[in-house]
């Protein structure tokens, strides 16, 4: 059987559980070894404490976890095993812990080597394995006791189960909530990553698409000789590639976090009242943009001033990309509850490389993060994007 495992008891993200084997093991190995020190005889208690020691030594040295399905067989094999250990020879000694069962310090030691079975069924097995494997092995002791010829200091065994099978329970616990605290780490880190994309997505394809156009038509006038527009519009691409290089600067910076020790502030992320210059910018590449702002922006949340400007960033990126040449136009509609974004462009009905690309994909992810909207589809005359966001954000 392999050695791998997928159960969700492993603890500390699977890397103390072996630790956790090999200790436990060598605690049984340990009273085992005590219980036959204590008294080597008969001989077949030896044998059989002997082969139970072998059996956790190789495990403390090279630790198996079992199957989740097979971890109770096993348990009730090497408990079995405990069972049929005759008792020490002699006198009990005088060790009478209960007033209805006596045995000798040997066979008490015995009853604390099974620390091992107990602790590996509570933290291995599966729950439904434990509601009927549990009760079976609690009623073990004393049925032996009864029926199988006798076992000394039947009543230890018994509280010596519960006792471990409360520790393995503990450390059970422990890894579940080790592993959905590693969990939510992970999945913060990742939206993390998603945001960190999402930022440099809409800073690098915004400025990318402006200065594409303005190469375009820069190569168009070149072909009709027209040196004053090739040079106007080379100029306006180095323009924008300058802009667009701060803004990146400006966006990792938001990024990396805190503000750096020299007290630098730098300047505030974009937000709707930024949109008139960005659709100046985009007029001055050629295309055809107007935009219509109504109710009161001043009041929006700044991250969802923020998501407005990137959606309606991307969108015209898209415009540009998709339907080169036509107009568009940027509907921005400030509610008391809710803000409603259009942005349709007229450039005909062309087939979309890539409807499901990262832009659109960061526009809605965008959204949905500040618990709104978007779609995006054909329109009447082109494509339409739409998005409805929270004024607040989200937030009550």
């Amino acid at each position: 059987m392999g050695r791998g495992r997928s159960s969700g008891t492993a603890l500390a993200g699977g890397a103390a559980l072996p630790s956790l084997v090999r200790f436990i093991s060598l605690v049984g190995v340990a009273w085992a070894v005590l219980a036959v020190v204590l008294s080597p005889g008969p001989m077949a208690r030896t044998v059989l404490v002997g082969a139970f020691v072998g059996l956790w030594l190789w495990q403390a040295w090279s630790p198996w976890l079992p199957p989740e399905r097979l971890v109770p067989v096993v348990a009730l094999a090497l408990f079995g095993l405990l069972l049929l250990v005759p008792a020490a020879d002699g006198a009990p000694d005088g060790f009478r812990p209960f007033p209805f069962a006596e045995g000798s310090y040997a066979d008490g030691a015995l009853a604390v080597a099974s620390a091992p079975v107990w602790i590996h069924l509570a933290v291995l097995g599966r729950i439904r394995d434990l509601a009927w494997c549990v009760p079976v092995t609690l009623a073990a002791p004393p049925a032996w006791d009864l029926f199988g010829g006798g076992l000394p200091l039947w009543p230890a065994w018994t509280l010596w189960e519960v006792g471990f099978l409360l520790l393995g329970g503990a450390f059970r616990v422990h890894g579940m909530v080790y592993e959905a605290r590693l969990r939510r780490e992970r999945e913060a880190v990742a939206e993390e990553r998603r945001k960190i994309a999402r930022e440099v997505h809409d800073l690098v394809g915004h400025g990318l698409g402006a200065a594409l156009l303005n190469i375009t038509a820069a190569r168009m006038a070149a072909k009709r000789g027209d040196s004053d527009a090739v040079t106007a519009a080379l100029e306006e691409a180095e323009r924008i590639g300058r802009q667009s290089v701060r803004d990146v600067h400006r966006g990792l910076v938001l990024l990396r976090g805190p503000a750096p020790p020299d007290g630098t502030v730098e300047p505030a992320p974009p937000t709707v009242e930024d949109l008139p210059s960005l659709v100046d910018r985009w007029r001055a590449t050629g295309p055809g943009v107007t935009l219509t702002v109504r109710g009161e922006p001043a009041g929006l949340d700044p991250a969802v001033g923020l998501a407005v400007y990137r959606i309606v960033q991307e969108a015209l990126s898209n415009t540009a990309r998709h339907a080169p040449g036509g107009d568009a136009a940027v509907t921005v509609d400030v509610g008391e509850r809710v803000v409603r974004v259009t942005v349709a462009d007229s450039g005909g009905r062309p087939a979309r490389a890539n409807p499901g690309g990262l832009g659109l994909v960061g526009m809605r992810e965008r959204a949905a993060a500040l618990g709104g909207t978007l779609d995006a589809g054909p329109g009447p005359d082109g494509w339409t994007v739409h998005a409805t966001l929270p004024v607040t954000g989200g937030r009550p």
